[in-house]
C-alpha cells in the first residue's frame, strides 16, 4: 500500500524548479510595483532603492516555496544522509 504498491504515490503539487520560477516571477512583479510607486518621488536613488527593497522582501518571504513541509513532506535525506539512519546501520561506515 502506498508509494509503489496498490495505491499510486501522490504527485507533488509544485516541483522545486517550478517553485523557483514562480519565486522569480514574484520578485519581478515586486520590482515593477516598486518602479511604479517611485514615479512621483523627486529623490534620485528612490528609483532603485524602493524596487530593490520590495524584491528582497519577496525573496525573503518566499524562501520556503517549493520545499516539503516538516509535518507533511516525505523528507528522506538531510545533509546527504538518510533522516531515519540509526547507529546500528552506521557501524562500519567512516562518516
Amino acid at each position: 500500500m502506498g508509494e509503489g504498491g496498490v495505491v499510486r504515490a501522490r504527485a507533488p503539487v509544485v516541483t522545486r524548479d517550478q517553485a523557483q520560477l514562480v519565486r522569480l516571477l514574484l520578485m519581478c512583479v515586486a520590482w515593477a510595483v516598486g518602479q511604479m510607486l517611485t514615479i512621483g518621488l523627486p529623490i534620485d536613488l528612490a528609483g532603485f532603492v524602493v524596487p530593490a527593497a520590495l524584491a528582497v522582501g519577496v525573496y525573503v518571504v518566499t524562501d520556503d516555496l517549493g520545499r516539503p513541509r516538516v509535518g507533511g513532506g516525505d523528507v528522506k535525506y538531510w545533509r546527504g544522509r538518510r533522516a531515519d539512519d540509526d547507529e546500528q546501520r552506521r557501524r562500519g561506515r567512516w562518516n
